[in-house]
C-alpha cells in the first residue's frame, strides 16, 4: 500500500514539475526538505517545490531565522484575510455596526505592518540580487 501512495506522490510530482518547466520554470539541483522533490526556479524568481509551492532557500542561521519570520508572517495575513472575510459575511447579513468598521481598520492596520515588516526583511535579499546582475552584466560585457 505504501509502495501505491509513493508511485502517486511521484506522479503528481513529475506532472507538476513539468507543467512548471513548460511555463518556463528551470530546475534546480536542491531538494525540497519537505519531501525531497526537486525544486523549480519560476521565472519570476521563486523557487517552488511541486508539491508544497513556495520555498525559500537559505544557507545561514541569519536567513534560517528571516525565513522563520517571513513564514509566520505570511500565515498572519492569511488568518487577518479570513477574519475580514468573516466581517464582510457578517456585514453582508446584518448590516455593519461603529465597532466592526473599528476592527475592520485595526486588521487593516495589521496588514500594512505586516506588509512594511516583510518588505523591510526582503529588501537585503533584493539588494544582493541586484549586485549579483550588475556584476554578471559586467562581466558579460568584458
Amino acid at each position: 500500500m505504501d509502495e501505491e501512495i509513493d508511485k502517486e506522490t511521484r506522479e503528481l510530482v513529475l506532472k507538476k514539475a513539468v507543467e512548471l518547466m513548460r511555463s518556463g520554470a528551470t530546475l534546480l539541483s536542491e531538494v525540497c526538505p519537505i519531501c525531497k522533490s526537486p525544486l523549480l526556479k519560476l521565472r519570476s524568481g521563486e523557487i517552488v517545490c511541486p508539491i508544497h509551492g513556495r520555498v525559500m532557500v537559505v544557507k545561514t542561521e541569519e536567513e534560517i531565522a528571516e525565513a522563520g519570520v517571513l513564514g509566520a508572517l505570511t500565515e498572519l495575513e492569511k488568518r487577518i484575510a479570513k477574519i475580514l472575510g468573516m466581517y464582510i459575511r457578517k456585514i453582508d447579513k446584518e448590516g455593519s455596526t461603529y465597532e466592526d468598521a473599528r476592527d475592520i481598520v485595526y486588521w487593516l492596520d495589521a496588514l500594512e505592518r505586516i506588509e512594511r515588516i516583510k518588505h523591510i526583511l526582503k529588501r537585503p535579499l533584493i539588494q544582493g540580487e541586484e549586485q549579483i546582475k550588475k556584476s554578471e552584466r559586467r562581466e558579460g560585457g568584458e
